[in-house]
């Protein structure tokens, strides 16, 4: 292999990826080219380069016998992984700004959104994580290009930039966002992303003058809210002002104590009672406080047994029984069998769902009377979570694939959404194709992505006997082995809202 050496043609070489380094008149590119670990420290000295990727790929990290030159290579990766953040980020503003230029046409409403979902596709990310891509790259490149620079030279993360960002959001004034990134720009190259947002906090409380003004407005966004964590738990979140929040835990914190003193305390948690730790107590006491009644003497009392609420438990016939420990569900989110057995054991009522024997969709959903609404009842057990690919909140809403009354209100046109992605639909931005009775269709994005659909069964489909050898495959199956195509998601479904607390 030659090295080529020629300063009027660097360019075009560079541009081609045809094998030039700009840095080949210092160092080796033999050992560049091969792949050598004793070439990442050289690079580290010099600015990021996309071409950097070649000698990552040619490096074998099992190979690599010092644990100095693998630290190197993390190095050297995360440099690169910022200078190609960068690019992402500004390619997704840039698409969010040219998806819908004129803000007087019928795709103007709920525009971001629907350029939200498209760059979720995209990107293979959630709406969520893509509209705070989208944030982050308009505000790199209109408010802070210092940070913006830093994020491509692989001096910082993108963490670090979206700490600045979500930090900062509240903020307007112009001359403020900018001294506050200079002041943040030097240290944020030494800090990691969680030091960098308590260096920010001092800064926005000395440097912004509405600080205390935006602190008043920030009250009005307190909220209840919930979300599903698995294992048939879910998580209760409040924002509230500080003091309100301290006087609600040390409330729970004094009635957990005492519930704890009641069931043995350390020592029964030693013996094996899960339910004397500090945290079961916590969580008990916040039930009873919320949810208990006082007896004649005052005494705050609480019967699990006895709390009335609607869910939803499904589980096949054979589970129920105690047959078998298949698939159960408890509002959408699976669970252990006998889990949903002990749910089930309490209920005041339960629900005839008819599936289909092959693949799991709902085909019926019984009633214990006929009600005007019972289409809507099908479709929204049919579709619990939103049809729209990707998206994980509950299906509030009946949507039309094509709109009524040129479409008919039947199983095959009806499913259900969300409110956000039912209003981003009827707004034009997205439609709905090849709809059928078991769910599936094809969910068509205004700039030409489509992405399928796939009929959900209520719970898996049912174990198939295996064919004898040299026995024809039924008409339409799969063959033996094949994988079933999995719609595109996260998680169920949801009421949390956007900014969900860490877990």
């Amino acid at each position: 292999m030659t090295a080529v050496d020629d300063r009027d043609t660097a360019l075009g070489f560079r541009a081609v990826g045809l094998g030039f380094h700009p840095d080949w008149d210092v160092h080796d590119p033999i050992a560049w080219l091969t792949g050598d670990p004793h070439a990442l420290p050289l690079l580290l000295e010099q600015p990021v380069d996309a071409t950097d990727l070649i000698l990552l790929e040619q490096v074998d990290v099992e190979a690599i016998a010092e644990p100095a030159e693998l630290i190197d290579y993390l190095s050297v990766a995360t440099r690169l992984e910022a200078h190609l953040a960068s690019l992402r980020l500004a390619a997704e503003a840039a698409f969010a700004a040219k998806a819908c230029p004129d803000s007087t046409s019928v795709h103007a409403t709920y525009a971001d959104a629907a350029a939200e979902q498209e760059v979720a596709y995209a990107t293979h990310n959630s709406v969520y994580g893509a509209s705070k891509e989208i944030d982050r790259g308009r505000a790199l490149k209109e408010l802070f290009p210092g940070f913006g620079a830093a994020l491509a030279a692989g001096e910082l993360t993108e963490r670090h930039c979206a700490v600045l960002v979500d930090q900062t959001r509240h903020i307007t004034d112009p001359e403020v966002l900018a001294t506050i990134e200079s002041a943040a720009l030097e240290k944020a190259r030494t800090l990691t992303a969680s030091e960098l947002r308590k260096h920010l906090d001092k800064l926005i409380s000395r440097l912004d003058p509405d600080a205390t003004v935006r602190a008043h407005k920030a009250v009005a966004t307190r909220d209840a809210y919930r979300q599903p964590l698995g294992d048939g738990l879910a998580f209760l979140g409040v924002t509230h002002q500080a003091p309100v929040i301290d006087a609600v835990f040390d409330a729970i914190e004094a009635a957990g104590k005492a519930l704890r003193a009641q069931r043995g305390g350390a020592e029964a948690l030693q013996a094996g009672n899960d339910d004397a730790a500090s945290g079961a107590c916590r969580a008990d006491a916040l039930a009873a406080l919320v949810l208990g009644t006082r007896n004649q003497e005052g005494e705050l009392v609480y019967d699990a047994s006895r709390t009335q609420t609607e869910v939803h438990v499904v589980m096949d016939l054979d589970t129920l029984r105690g047959g078998r420990d298949g698939l159960a569900l408890l509002n959408g989110t699976p669970i252990p069998a006998p889990i949903a057995r002990e749910v089930a054991a309490v209920a005041d009522w339960w629900r005839r769902l008819v599936v289909d024997p092959v693949d799991g969709h709902l085909l019926d959903y019984g009633t214990r009377q006929y009600l005007p609404a019972a289409l809507r009842e099908f479709v929204l057990r049919r579709d619990p979570v939103c049809r729209r690919p990707g998206c994980t909140r509950r299906a509030q809403e009946m949507d039309h694939a094509l709109p009524f009354p040129q479409g008919a209100s039947d199983t095959a046109n009806c499913g259900g959404l969300c409110s956000r992605c039912h209003q981003v639909k009827t707004a034009g931005h997205a439609t709905l194709e090849d709809s059928a009775p078991d769910g599936s269709g094809t969910w068509v994005t205004r700039w030409r992505q489509r992405i399928r659909i796939p009929a959900q069964p209520v719970l898996e489909a049912p174990p198939q006997a295996a064919s004898p050898v040299g026995a024809p495959i039924a008409p339409g199956a799969a063959p033996p082995g094949d994988d079933d195509d999995v719609a595109p998601g996260d998680d169920p479904g949801s009421s949390a809202p956007p900014d969900r607390p860490p877990f």
